[in-house]
């Protein structure tokens, strides 16, 4: 699903949602799917090395939490945070990783673009124009080639005679577009297992996702529907692109589709079916908590968030978003493909030494965290990467998700240094005031230079 960005400090940022669709922009607190891979919490080091570093945390208590500084970027009186590394990338723990359950993907997708009547010309045509280009592009097969998805083509728009509705919901498009396929409706393509149908509503109707409201609290959705015996059964896929604003980001309305249309389709290809055969609909379960923290664990939903991540691609011609790469992310370099020409891709990692329990639903799972109790304090280290040298040390801040969705921060943290580069070592000392009903926090380490940003994810267990 694509969920609506929240700006905060540049980085932008949002929460969990679960729903019957490969990736959601919203609110919200469940995950979809069962979980099924297990990745181990190793760390990489310079050069693309499993070996495991031998730094641990270093654990400090206190029984006053009104002791340790609550700003995200404090500076100390000289620390020792080594010196910088001209081995990149200096080693820090493992990336996560988009992983599948199991199901297929598209192997030679094919998206179908269907407007209403009474939409725009101008925006079908563009929109038309967009689903044409995406697929030749060399945007295409660094989005998704190495998930085993193969080149994307685009069938003739169509535009059909009825109007949209005002108000709709997820179970009722499914019910539509399953009589539409089952009756052999001209309007549509005959099926396949390669098949996706792009659903884009007009401005005016609002689209209810399991409580959820487009526009508020997402972009779009994929899911998937299961045809009759008539048509063997077959799982056809489609995506939903409702209209809405993006202009706080920046974005115009042709712009919030593309964008919203690529994120989906680079979903609906890898992950196709999501509610009757899962395919990379997860991160691993060691990082599971970024799925809660950016609101869903496939390709598009790991980048979504972060800034830079939408852009318009000169050979497109159209404003995209960049998905997540295993590949890029395993060798420390940019995650979010295709990376920017000539960047160097920095972050600042947390050293994650205790196992921490998360539960919900009648399940639980072990992830590497920090573990604190209420009140307490304890110093974790942070350990700084790049993939080439920057020009310069890079800020480093720290900022739970309560703040970033406009709630009142339950972590605080106080760092030992501003911010390092590649190899240095950071100390951040965490105290949490308040718990939740998961009795676990997630939390944002923000790496700024310039103009670039870029963010990871720990979790604080108490």
């Amino acid at each position: 699903m694509r969920a609506l960005p929240v700006l905060f400090t540049g980085l932008i940022a949002a929460s969990v949602f679960t729903a019957a669709c490969g990736s959601v922009d919203t609110p919200s607190a469940s995950t979809q799917g069962t979980t099924t891979t297990t990745t181990s919490g190793g760390v990489g080091g310079a050069g693309g090395s499993g070996a495991a570093t031998s730094s641990t945390d270093a654990a400090t208590t206190t029984t006053d939490a009104s002791s340790s500084a609550s700003s995200g970027s404090t500076g100390g009186g000289g620390p020792d945070i080594g010196q910088p590394s001209n081995v990149y990338p200096a080693k820090h723990a493992a990336a996560p990783k988009v992983v599948t359950a199991g199901g297929p993907v598209l192997t030679a997708p094919k998206v179908w673009p269907i407007f209403f009547q009474g939409d725009k010309q101008t925006i079908i045509d563009a929109t038309t124009d967009f689903f044409a280009k995406i697929g030749p592009s060399a945007y295409w097969p660094a989005a998704v080639s190495e998930y085993g998805v193969g080149a994307l083509s685009s069938g003739p728009a169509k535009q059909l005679t009825e109007v949209a509705p005002a108000a709709t919901t997820d179970d009722e498009i499914q019910a539509w577009l399953a009589a539409k396929l089952n009756n052999g409706d001209p309007a549509f393509p005959v099926p396949d297992s390669n098949t996706i149908i792009a659903l884009t509503y007009p401005l005016g109707t609002s689209i209810d996702l399991q409580g959820s409201k487009s526009c508020q609290a997402f972009l779009g959705y994929h899911s998937n529907i299961t045809l009759n015996a008539a048509h063997g059964n077959i799982d056809v896929s489609y995506l939903v692109i409702p209209r809405c604003s993006m202009q706080s980001t920046g974005m115009n309305e042709l712009d919030a589709i593309t964008d919203t249309g690529s994120h989906e389709l680079a979903e609906a290809a890898t992950d196709p079916y999501p509610q009757t055969n899962p395919a990379y609909a997860q991160v691993d379960n060691n990082h599971i908590y970024w799925l809660f923290a950016l609101g869903g664990g496939e390709n598009g939903d790991m980048c979504a968030q972060s800034a830079g991540a939408s852009y318009k691609d000169p050979q497109i011609g159209y404003v995209v978003q960049r998905p997540w790469s295993n590949k890029a992310a395993a060798a420390s370099h940019d995650p979010c493909v295709p990376a920017p020409a000539g960047q160097v891709y920095f972050n600042s990692v947390p050293l994650l030494n205790d196992t921490i329990t998360l539960g919900g639903g009648g399940q639980s799972l072990k992830v590497k965290g920090v573990q604190i109790p209420i009140g307490s304090t304890k110093t974790i280290e942070i350990d700084l990467f790049s993939d080439a040298a920057t020009n310069g040390p890079w800020q480093v801040e720290a900022h739970d998700l309560n703040e970033f969705m406009g709630g009142q921060p339950t972590l605080q943290f106080a760092f030992d240094a501003p911010g390092g580069q590649n190899g240095q070592k950071l100390h951040l000392s965490i105290t949490p005031t308040k718990a939740n009903q998961y009795k676990s926090e997630e939390f944002f380490i923000i790496s700024t230079l310039g103009n670039q940003q870029n963010a990871w994810i720990g979790i604080v267990g108490n």
